[in-house]
């Protein structure tokens, strides 16, 4: 764990069959003496108490996750400086009892449709809406972390001119001295710059800016654009598409650089109609495969049944040859992995015509989608599995190129930017911020006061989401309303408010009624679209507002010829959204700070992630700080040896390297920005590699919580016999009495049951469950000494070949044992079991003697080394749920399987004569969170449950069921084809 890795030796140890099956870490390949030492502490360094952080980064941690001071400086007129008891009690408000709106959550401009669970007007929590035709009840990591967002005090709070405070009246009447020249002149010189824009009410409010300024010149700009997506559709079909697969009606997916299963704005969408596709299939007896061909691990390609490492530069030959064998040309030869993928992939996609589905994702270069859509014509699919709609994006803007090149030329005489960072998202040969410059007047808008803020004249605050009016469009089309929760802590504006105001109006303009005005029909009756605005509210989107599916047909341009060969020598470097960042937006949120990434468990910065052939070539080490050199720019970073990269790759991520003043996400990692070409943004070719000599170990949980045993992951070919614990089997002998059945006094026994075939590695459920249990931020420092506080983990294990092995994640919660070890080691007995078979956790009883973490096998439970939770006002108590006790110093804390949700029902059902909890009445928190539906919870007790039914299934096990704890969360087993060289049953 301390030095390079002998990789020629692991690699030698896998292939001869003589490492462990799963393993989670080269580390736990290696079995060396370091790595046993640090299993055996389990939490090593637990002695240094007294090693406090550093003073400052602390106030920043500890204020970005309980808002310390952020409410106290709400007040902004209007009565909100002092609170009244009500006179009339407001229509549903009842005090200590939530209340939930239906609204949509906004990711990267597209909509998700959420419930907004609030307590006496506070926003508590974010659930996912069940009604809603895009997202149909899952969120992703970016919903759940919401709800912090709109309480985190390094949000804008007040406009600023030149960097110092100002007011709305002052910005109002500077700017009111500019109009009349604007209007003279027809906007000539003005500039809009924007994120992506699906909102219509926005898009009327900019279609209503450009006929008062006609020469007004509108640019669109984002860290991860969706340019390449849109012109692959233009080259192959003559127009801007986005493509949906319908998971349903296919046989087999292959994925070239695919994402569908990834973070991004349809991730809830895709993965929940993949996952449904998947299980109907098995249901048929059959797999609906996926074979997935990728230059950089992704957990597309962690779930693929059949995957294949490729170099970037080879994807474009590689859907050549499936587009030549789709028209009857002969298959590629050779032996190679490659090869070999391509011709079973072409196989399958030739026996599944019309069937299959070939896609590729949001960091492919518009030559690739072009192919892909021409490949999906020859093969039928076109209209069959893949719907092509007009996207929900409003196209026609400029880009940040074409922004930056007239901000050169001085052709800019002001610019207005709204909710956009392109200082920091635009690519460094731009050189953004010094043309930014040139503009006599620069306006910037944003939730922060980020490096465009820094740059401009005047920065003002946004409303955040959740205290707003709005509407968005998902990736479908379905128009989501968004509603506020909450009025706007910091006095800020929607979007259309301040576009309004450009065009003439007032700033302080109804939001609601602008959102009105976009969907009152003309003439339509003032009661009748009150009505109809009424439902589309109470459901939280308009219905059957998706995009109708366009008949589309190939253009009669050839195939792209091939990309000339890059430069010899040098590395290829991959550009990706950060998976639990995406672009930084984000980045002063503490929860995503601290949320392990999927494949690497890495927190509280980015890495540089190269093969493990490269590291051994170039004799580098994780930890190994390495420069990224080209075209007299340079990246430098911590090296993290990552099996799946292809060869000779590194991979960069964004949203880190942030250098916004006084922020929480500041000096964390590396900004990948300065390399990003303009013209390819996801890819640069000819980079230089080299050693710094430095060395900076990245924090990563990926070793916490190791658990000794086998068959931690077990995995399901089709037609093999059934690898799940036996039904009916008998209890291992015991010299102990059994247990009394605790039947006879409750109705319910809790239980859960995890499908691994269903779970992505999302990470949906660590947040959602953090949210809801008031599970705090412990800071980079503590995370590095093992004192991590999630209740729920994702373990990430590998199987198979170093280089290409397959990759299979496992949630571990609490397993809630029948027999649990922790209640017998606790001298106080603060860790027992009640009636209804939870393992509960007493904590005015704990004193801290950690032997309950000790005894449990699962290594499930966290311990407050230091008073994580100190110092909080009641205001900024607020936040937290208050059905959930918030921990102090000393105390052991574990997932309760959500008891406060459970004694909620059973209250209502107290209400209706003591009838039985129905099924479906609880739901925890992350088993609501998930888009896939991995989770399934409920009474054990109950034959009909959906839990006892997932129990009945062959698949299901129980984790370290050797062990006789007879836990109470069990899994079903993942799928895998039939047994056959390159299948996923490792």
């Amino acid at each position: 764990m301390t030095g390079a890795p002998d990789l020629a030796t692991l690699r030698e140890k896998l292939s001869r069959g003589d490492g462990p099956r799963f393993w989670r870490s080269l580390d736990a390949v290696a079995d060396s003496p370091e790595f046993r030492a640090y299993l055996a502490a389990e939490f090593p360094s637990a002695s240094r108490l007294a090693a406090a952080p550093e003073r400052r980064g602390f106030l920043k941690l500890m204020a970005a996750s309980f808002a310390l001071g952020g409410l106290t400086a709400c007040g902004a007129g209007g009565g909100r400086d002092y609170e009244v008891p009500y006179v009339n009690q407001p229509e549903r408000i009842v005090p200590g009892t939530d209340l939930s709106y239906a609204s949509s959550s906004v990711f990267d401009g597209f909509g998700n449709g959420v419930l907004v669970t609030t307590r006496n007007g506070r926003p508590l929590k974010i659930e996912g809406n069940p009604d809603h035709p895009w997202s149909r009840g899952g969120t992703d990591v970016m919903a759940q972390a919401s709800v912090l967002g709109l309480y985190d005090p390094f949000r804008s709070q007040a406009v600023q001119h030149l960097g110092r405070p100002s007011s709305w009246a002052a910005f109002r009447s500077d700017l009111q001295a500019q109009l009349p020249a604007w209007r003279e002149n027809r906007g000539e010189g003005l500039a809009l710059l924007t994120g992506p824009v699906t909102s219509p009410t926005l898009a009327a409010q900019i279609a209503r800016l450009r006929a008062a300024y006609p020469a007004l010149r509108w640019h669109v700009g984002a860290g991860a654009a969706r340019d390449g997506l849109y012109e692959g559709a233009r080259r192959a079909f003559g127009r801007p598409l986005e493509t949906i697969p319908a998971f349903d009606r296919a046989r087999t997916i292959v994925a070239l650089d695919g994402d569908f299963l990834d973070l991004g704005p349809g991730q809830v969408g895709l993965s929940r109609r993949w996952i449904d596709a998947r299980r109907a299939a098995y249901a048929d007896g059959r797999l609906l495969t996926l074979h997935a061909a990728a230059p950089t691990p992704t957990l597309t390609s962690a779930k693929a049944d059949h995957g294949v490492v490729v170099p970037a530069g080879r994807l474009e030959d590689l859907a050549r040859d499936l587009l030549g064998m789709a028209g009857g040309g002969a298959a590629p030869g050779g032996d190679d992995p490659v090869a070999r993928w391509a011709r079973e992939a072409g196989k399958a996609l030739a026996e599944a015509r019309g069937a299959g589905i070939v896609t590729a994702g949001l960091t492919a270069g518009p030559d690739l989608h072009d192919l892909v859509h021409r490949l999906n014509g020859a093969l039928g699919n076109t209209g069959a599995t893949l719907q092509h709609l007009e996207p929900a994006a409003e196209q026609g803007a400029g880009t940040l190129a074409e922004l930056s090149e007239a901000m050169e030329r001085g052709a800019v005489k002001a610019l207005i930017v709204l909710a956009a960072n392109p200082v920091y998202d635009a690519p460094g040969a731009l050189d953004f911020a010094a043309r930014m410059e040139r503009v006599p007047l620069k306006i910037h808008a944003g939730l922060y006061y980020d490096e465009t803020g820094a740059h401009a004249d005047w920065h003002l605050p946004i409303a955040h989401p959740l205290e707003s009016w709005g509407d968005v469009r998902s990736l479908d089309g379905t128009v989501g309303l968004i509603q506020p929760t909450i009025a706007p802590l910091y006095n800020g504006r929607t979007l259309p408010q301040m576009l309004a105001f450009l065009s003439g109006g007032d700033d302080a303009e109804d939001a609601l009624a602008l959102v009105k005005a976009r969907w009152r029909s003309d003439g339509e009756d003032e009661a009748a679209f009150e009505a109809r605005f009424s439902e589309a509210l109470r459901r939280g989107f308009w219905a059957d507002s998706a995009r109708p599916a366009e008949t589309v047909a190939l253009t009669q341009d050839a195939a792209p010829a091939p990309a000339p060969a890059p430069p010899a020598g040098g590395i290829e470097v991959l550009f990706r959204p950060d998976p639990t960042l995406w672009d930084g937006a984000h980045a002063d949120l503490a929860w995503l700070q601290e949320l392990p990434k999927p494949l690497t468990k890495v927190v509280w910065e980015n890495v540089i992630a190269v093969s493990p052939r490269l590291a051994e070539r170039e004799g580098l080490a994780t930890g190994d700080v390495l420069r990224i050199e080209a075209a007299g720019r340079a990246v430098e970073g911590p090296a993290w040896i990552l099996p799946g990269q292809a060869d000779d790759t590194v991979t960069l991520t964004l949203g880190y390297g942030r250098d916004a003043p006084d922020h929480l996400s500041r000096g964390l990692g590396y900004d990948a920005g300065p390399l990003r070409p303009v013209g390819t943004p996801w890819r640069l070719a000819g980079a230089r590699l080299s050693k710094t000599g430095r060395r900076s170990m990245p924090v990563t949980t990926q070793h916490l919580g190791t658990m000794e045993g086998q068959d931690l992951v077990r995995v399901q070919a089709l037609g093999a016999a059934p690898v799940g614990d036996p039904k009916g089997a008998p209890s291992p002998a015991s010299f102990y009495a059994a247990p009394e059945s605790q039947d006879r006094w409750v109705a319910a026994q809790w239980g859960m049951a995890i499908d691994l075939d269903a779970c992505t590695g999302c990470n949906a459920c660590v947040t959602a469950c953090q949210a809801e249990n008031n599970i705090p931020v412990v800071g980079r420092e503590e995370v590095a000494l093992g004192r991590w506080m999630g209740w729920l983990r994702i373990d990430r294990y590998y199987a198979g070949e170093l280089d290409a092995p397959t990759t299979h994640f496992q949630p571990v919660p609490c397993m809630h044992c029948e027999q649990a070890p922790c209640e017998l080691g606790c001298p106080v007995e603060a860790t027992l079991h009640d009636s209804e078979g939870l393992n509960l956790q007493v904590y005015n009883r704990c004193v801290g003697t950690r032997t309950c973490q000790s005894y449990c096998p699962y290594k499930v439970r966290r311990f407050n080394y230091l008073d994580y939770t100190g110092g909080m006002t009641p205001v900024e108590q607020q936040q937290r749920n208050p059905e959930v006790t918030v921990r102090a110093r000393g105390v052991m804390e574990k997932c309760t399987y959500c008891i406060q949700r459970i004694t909620a029902a059973r209250i209502a059902s107290a209400k209706d004569d003591h009838a039985p909890i129905p099924d479906g009445a609880v739901e925890t928190a992350c088993q609501g969170a998930c888009p896939t539906r991995a989770i399934t919870f409920g009474n054990v007790a109950d034959p009909g449950s959906q839990v006892s039914a997932a129990r009945r299934d062959p698949r299901e096990y129980a984790l370290l069921g050797h062990l006789n704890t007879r836990p109470r969360t069990t899994y079903l087993a993942g799928l895998a084809p039939a047994a056959e060289p390159g299948g996923r049953e490792g």
